[in-house]
């Protein structure tokens, strides 16, 4: 049937072999989909279902090609901000997964193929079933498969060979999960791991799901941005109607916010829209973008009530002024302001499990110094969670009715760093973007600036850096005029700064500017009473937020847990527990659902896995880190200038790196 097949290894999935699968699906098409007591999940035998009752060619051999050149391009250019959060993934992606025999790809909402990455014969493999850039994989056009079947069930989705319904997919095996836009939940595409049946492996689930969850993240920062700058550039002024409500929207419908009175003048005007209810509206016929998912058409927006808010010629939002149809106007006054978030007497430490005494000790130094302006040096391994206690100050502090900002300092190189801080203006340099860029500085005035990796930053850019911090001023990259900045500046590293200091990578009169009040995080090993605490709040957020079956830990299993050496600290630990969810199919989870590497007597870092082999068991993030500039430079035939540019940090911080993991360039 086309082109041969390759041998599909007789892998276990849950309780059946590929055979058994195999069988079962020639059973389903034969008795004309009955689907009772076949040796399937009950998530393909669904799927199976759904596709044969939407007429699906069981015999397909490719995925379609729904979109082409400009069409293709235009739908990119669509989903912009998805594809813009989802680099750094792709990014990441194409450097662990080279010479893996693995790709990645990200769709859009209905499921066709945005970009693609990966091992390069894995690519050229893909060609044959259609898995490119344009190609659909919805269910309803390549039946079961990862993509489609995580649209259907909205759920982290694995299927491995014979479990697809199309003959052309069954050598393959692929994992998936769907991204979702933060504002409403309404899914905005989906990622993917794929590669042929020899690569499958559980643990491609956590891993999916931690990539998506990193592009939903990255998202919520982005949207945060986009109605910071709506805000900036609202006028609170707008209208001229006493007892008029007031809405502020994004150019994609979304409701930042609304007056008090705003649902009595709706309803007084007899128009069915509840702002509480956070349904997008459509702004399309005054300059908005077209809506895709479930929104209110605006038929009833008069156009004398809506202004664009507009900044530098684009339009960022829109502002909608209800007047009353009530008579009586001095009913439902308002202030002209539209008014911010109240702060919620909820200590935002609550949020942050811990019962240790170096916790609760740290906690209690970080609720004191949250009410003042000082700033805060946070110490700690790496997935410690500093950057949650960094979010929670914040919260806590005067400045959490502003944004809170946050950046890698170690993610970029010098140059792209400089401008990530500053900003910089139109022309500045070969590539900046048109009309300039808002720096991350300036983005968090009035609110918290939060820099992850501060030892890493460059020694070119400290000073500058520290003369913002004495003047409260920037420069934005290529401009003369001075930008007036008041923000709270929560700083992290995992690096021992005072040896930098001594070593002169990092400026003595900086470190004493950053550590005027320092919090120390100890790692897990050193705080182990709350390992089981940590482990339960996982496995009650995993029990609530997907549609898994209640899980529960035996005595023994957690024994186990808290014996163990946590190198990669909380976020390893979280990693485990959710494998163990999402892959066990017992209610009470045991010893045996320990991933490969962690059972008693075993060692989860020991062989050292190459880079991106993600078949291994999950390790600490300086072992990726390590084993990561060991490739870029290895590829790079030891071209230092070729490895930092792979890498996306400056030639610099990479020679600081070699130093630190003992790594020596080769000749």
């Amino acid at each position: 049937m086309g082109r041969e097949q390759p041998k599909k290894p007789q892998v276990k999935t849950g309780l059946s072999s590929q055979r058994d699968v195999d069988n079962a699906w020639e059973k389903f098409l034969c008795t004309g989909g009955h689907a009772e007591n076949l040796p399937v999940r009950d998530i393909i035998a669904n799927s199976w279902e759904r596709c044969l009752s939407q007429g699906v060619n069981p015999e397909q051999q490719a995925a379609p090609l729904v979109a082409l050149d400009d069409t293709l391009q235009a739908l990119q250019h669509k989903n912009s901000d998805l594809v813009n959060c989802a680099r750094p993934v792709l990014e990441q992606a194409r450097v662990f997964l080279h010479d893996l025999e693995t790709i990645l790809f990200l769709t859009d909402y209905q499921g066709l193929n945005l970009q693609i990455v990966g091992d390069q014969r894995t690519l050229y493999e893909a060609n044959g079933i259609g898995l490119v850039p344009g190609s659909g994989w919805n269910e309803v056009v390549s039946g079961s498969n990862a993509v489609g079947t995580a649209m259907a069930t909205r759920r982290p989705t694995q299927v491995h060979g014979e479990e697809h319904y199309c003959q052309g997919f069954k050598p393959w095996t692929c994992t998936a999960a769907v991204i979702a836009d933060p504002y409403d939940n309404q899914m905005m595409g989906v990622i993917d791991l794929s590669g042929l049946c020899s690569i499958y492996d559980k643990f491609h689930v956590p891993l999916i799901v931690a990539w998506a969850s990193q592009i939903q993240a990255d998202l919520a920062k982005r949207t945060a941005e986009q109605w910071s700058a709506i805000l900036e550039h609202s006028n609170s002024d707008f209208g001229h109607y006493r007892n008029s409500g007031k809405l502020l929207f994004d150019k994609q419908g979304r409701l930042i916010s609304f007056s008090p009175n705003a649902s009595a003048a709706l309803n007084s005007l007899g128009i069915d829209y509840a702002p509480d209810t956070k349904r997008r509206l459509s702004l399309q016929k005054f300059g908005g973008e077209s809506i895709v998912y479930p929104h209110d058409q605006g038929s009833w927006v008069s156009e004398d009530w809506v202004e664009p808010v507009r900044h530098k010629g684009e339009v960022l939002g829109f502002q909608l002024l209800v007047p009353s149809g009530r008579s009586d106007s001095s009913r439902h006054s308002v202030s002209s302001e539209l008014p911010r978030p109240t702060k919620s007497n909820f200590d935002p430490f609550d949020n942050i499990y811990g019962n240790s005494p170096s916790f609760k000790a740290s906690a209690d130094k970080a609720r004191k110094v949250a009410t003042t302006p000082l700033p805060v040096l946070i110490l700690g391994d790496t997935g410690v969670g500093k950057e949650v206690f960094a979010q929670a100050i914040h919260e806590t502090s005067n400045y959490s009715k502003g944004p809170f900002i946050d950046l890698n300092c170690g993610a970029f190189s010098k140059d792209i760093l400089s401008s990530e801080l500053f900003g910089h203006v139109e022309g500045a340099f070969t590539g900046s973007k048109k009309g300039g860029m808002i720096g991350k500085i300036e983005a968090a005035n009035g609110g918290s600036l939060f820099l992850d990796e501060i030892g890493e930053m460059p020694l070119e850019i400290q000073p500058v850096f520290l003369r913002v911090l004495q003047e409260r001023k920037i420069y934005r990259v290529g401009d003369i005029k001075p930008i007036s900045v008041d923000f709270r500046l929560i700083a992290a590293t995992n690096r021992d700064l005072k040896k930098a200091v001594n070593d002169g990578l990092f400026r003595k009169d900086l470190f004493f500017r950053l550590s005027t009040v320092t919090i120390s995080l100890d790692p897990l090993s050193g705080r182990k009473e709350d390992i089981e605490g940590i482990s339960k709040l996982t496995l009650d957020r995993v029990n609530k937020s997907h549609a898994v079956t209640p899980k529960y830990f035996s005595s023994a299993l957690m024994s186990a847990l808290k014996n163990r050496e946590w190198s990669g600290n909380i976020r390893e630990l979280v990693n485990v527990v959710e494998c163990m969810c999402f892959m066990s199919q017992n209610e009470t989870l045991k010893l045996d659902d320990l991933p490969d590497g962690y059972k008693p007597g075993e060692t989860a870092i020991g062989s050292e896995p190459s880079v991106g082999d993600f078949s291994q068991p999950l390790c600490s993030l300086d072992t990726v880190e390590k084993k990561t500039i060991e490739a870029a430079v290895k590829q790079s035939e030891g071209n230092m200038t070729q490895a930092a540019k792979v890498l996306g940090i400056a030639k610099s911080t990479l020679y600081q790196k070699m130093k630190k993991y003992g790594l020596k360039k080769p000749h």
